[in-house]
């Protein structure tokens, strides 16, 4: 229980203290590649191809005067990125070859 409510606030808490919260959602893909069984045609491909590149960046730092009696640290900074990719199938039949191809890059500073 005390999980499940930290992780309901810290994208509140994100956005209150100079932080971003970034969610990206990717649905399901499918291909399919039918090829002749004699293999006596060029060979049939299925090919799901999926790249995904984020950069995400909360900001400068905000720092609080010296005299300031409720200054915290200085640079105090969250970011969270929520990536969801759906199913990836790729199924061959016959003289058929079948491949998936994720690759996901997640920048935060």
């Amino acid at each position: 229980m005390v999980l499940a409510m930290a992780m309901l606030s810290v994208p509140v808490l994100a956005q209150g203290i100079g932080g971003n919260v970034d969610t990206l959602t990717v649905g399901n893909d499918k291909a399919l590649a039918f090829g002749n069984p004699w293999g006596r045609s060029r060979e049939a491909l299925a090919t799901n191809n999926l790249e995904i590149k984020k950069n995400q960046d909360s900001g400068a730092c905000e720092c609080c005067s010296s005299g300031e009696a409720s200054c915290q640290d200085c640079c105090i900074k969250v970011n969270i990125d929520q990536i969801k990719v759906g199913n990836r199938e790729a199924m061959a039949f016959g003289f058929a070859s079948a491949t998936n191809n994720v690759k996901i890059v997640a920048n935060q500073q």
